[in-house]
């Protein structure tokens, strides 16, 4: 990992997203179905069993940073990623910017629907500092049943998509399989 790439990457979109000071009370994320629809495909039987003791609730969408801080709400991830990675343009690979991002910058993508999932997706091996964040968001945001479902990018080889649930699977995730 390119530690000054990152560095420079994180400060950007830091600059340009901020830092939560609060949990929101009202989600303006655009995408609300996406955490159900990967929460679905990733485990069926687990999703109908969480979601059929929770009513209706709001999706969240943040960033970790490398740093082990947390963005501001965020509406979509496309937008903040194509700002930071159009400055950079040799470092488009996938072309896909937020996976470029991810990869990059080492960051992780946080989907919060309180009470029933957290969505961690991300391209590198957590930092202790994110996983921390994760652990603490867990037992904050997920006290009664919730699940913490995770996705890892492998960028180089297209559509590869490793998934779990449990931050301990994740920790635990053979982290060799990602070139």
């Amino acid at each position: 990992m390119n530690y000054d790439l990152c560095d420079l990457l994180n400060r950007k979109i830091e600059n340009q997203c901020g830092y939560l000071e609060e949990f929101p009370n009202k989600s303006s994320y655009k995408f609300q179905g996406y955490l159900d629809k990967v929460f679905e495909n990733i485990d069926p039987d687990l999703y109908l069993e969480t979601i059929s003791e929770i009513e209706e609730s709001q999706s969240f969408a943040f960033w970790l940073y490398r740093n082990g801080k947390i963005s501001k709400q965020l509406s979509d991830f496309e937008t903040p990623a194509k700002r930071v990675i159009k400055e950079l343009a040799n470092l488009t690979y996938s072309n896909n910017p937020v996976v470029d991002l991810l990869y990059f910058s080492a960051i992780i993508k946080i989907h919060v629907a309180i009470n029933k999932a957290l969505l961690v997706e991300c391209c590198i091996r957590p930092s202790l500092d994110q996983i921390m964040i994760l652990k603490d968001m867990e037992k904050h945001y997920l006290p009664d049943n919730g699940k913490v479902i995770w996705r890892v990018f492998d960028r180089k080889s297209r559509n590869n998509v490793y998934e779990g649930v449990g931050l301990e699977s994740l920790h635990a995730f053979k982290w060799s399989r990602i070139k």
